[in-house]
């Protein structure tokens, strides 16, 4: 297993002292009132200097090359990765460990919104194929009588394609466009989802790693410096969100209590803080400001409750295994039954958040502890259970 975070020279060099011999140090002459004089261009490792190298080292995660890895679901994997080596190579970062199992669960959603679509294609291909048929005149009225071996191919297609859409009945489709209203609702809410979690990644990933490296005193000290790396053309830095929705690395006191937690080896404690972050100051103005993804969340969760329309709706659930599909041993922790719940309402959605780090901590205590290391390695070299 690879360690979670990449080596570099400051590692070892001090805060805020010159990192070359003065000896190494480059020369020039630069003119003031009285004459030329000589001067040495000392360079000084700076808190914003080491926040720059952990927030470079989470963007080759996401974007190798400057560039965001396209797929979205390509790009979770590698989130998901990410977080479970942070656990693996430190099970004090409880809070990653769970995050790798949640942000699995994201990716299962889009695996889903991805299945249904592709069902809604195959029936939408197989629809027009068999329209061809009727518009050259061919129009049997029942299956058996057909004699023309096309068309009863193109007929049955159509029947195995409308019976495997879960949405034949309820879609719809705008002129000129190529996606049904279901698919550009299940685009959109995709793209929110891997918006919120490449966001939070790039967020949270180079605080484990600044922790990692130099340690509460200097962590706490430079905290307050974060945000002024963002800005600066000649270092640019990866934040997929308006800043004016959501300002890049703004201090947050539950940040700083997650990681005093941490030092003092309270660990659920810093669970806690750290979904507190994670939830009200990232996810909430970054995803759930949005209100058509509020009410696209709204009728998944009532379609799932009522049942109607069968196979659409996805549970809100979190699962602690590799695997996306529920499990009946303790291991899935479910949002709610209740149809009027709003996942999109931070104060109901903190219980479910909490559940979940409750169960993740008991199990990692006790004789369950092996089964959720398993799953995280799975999910660490990104083979599934």
């Amino acid at each position: 297993m690879p360690a979670p975070f990449k080596s570099h020279p400051s590692d070892t060099q001090v805060l805020n002292q010159n990192i070359r011999p003065l000896s190494e140090c480059p020369k020039r002459l630069v003119k003031r009132e009285h004459g030329w004089i000589e001067v040495t261009d000392v360079p000084i490792l700076t808190g914003e200097c080491l926040w720059h190298i952990y927030q470079k080292e989470a963007e080759e995660i996401v974007a190798p090359g400057g560039v965001l890895i396209p797929d979205p679901v390509a790009r979770n994997q590698a989130i998901n990765a990410a977080y479970a080596r942070l656990w693996l190579a430190d099970p004090r970062f409880q809070w990653a460990g769970l995050a790798a199992f949640a942000s699995k669960q994201v990716g299962c959603g889009m695996l889903h919104a991805t299945r249904v679509t592709q069902l809604i294609d195959e029936e939408r291909d197989a629809r027009q194929a068999l329209r061809g048929f009727y518009e050259s005149g061919m129009h049997p009225e029942k299956l058996p009588d057909t004699e023309n071996p096309a068309l009863k191919a193109a007929i049955e297609r159509h029947l195995m394609a409308a019976n495997a859409n879960p949405v034949s009945t309820y879609d719809a489709y705008k002129r000129g466009r190529p996606l049904s209203l279901i698919q550009e609702s299940f685009d959109f809410v995709n793209k929110m989802m891997a918006l919120g979690n490449t966001t939070l990644f790039l967020d949270v990933y180079p605080l484990h790693a600044f922790y990692a490296k130099r340690g509460l005193e200097e962590f706490r000290k430079c905290l307050p410096m974060r945000k002024k790396i963002f800005g600066h053309s000649d270092f640019p830095v990866l934040w997929p969100v308006d800043k004016e929705i959501l300002p890049f690395g703004l201090f947050k006191k539950e940040v700083l209590q997650g990681f005093e937690a941490i030092e003092k080896g309270q660990t659920a404690e810093s669970v806690k803080q750290l979904a507190i972050h994670e939830q009200k100051n990232i996810l909430q103005p970054s995803m759930y400001s949005s209100r058509w993804l509020v009410k696209l969340l709204r009728g998944n969760h009532a379609a799932f409750v009522t049942g109607f329309p069968s196979g659409v709706s996805q549970a809100i659930e979190v699962t602690l295994s590799s695997q996306c599909e529920p499990l009946e041993d303790g291991r899935t922790i479910s949002f709610s039954d209740s149809i009027f719940a709003d996942l999109s309402v931070l104060e109901e959605r903190m219980p479910f958040v909490f559940r979940a780090a409750e169960q993740f901590h008991t199990m990692l205590n006790d004789h369950r502890r092996p089964q959720i290391e398993q799953s995280i390695r799975e999910i660490a070299s990104g083979t599934p259970s």
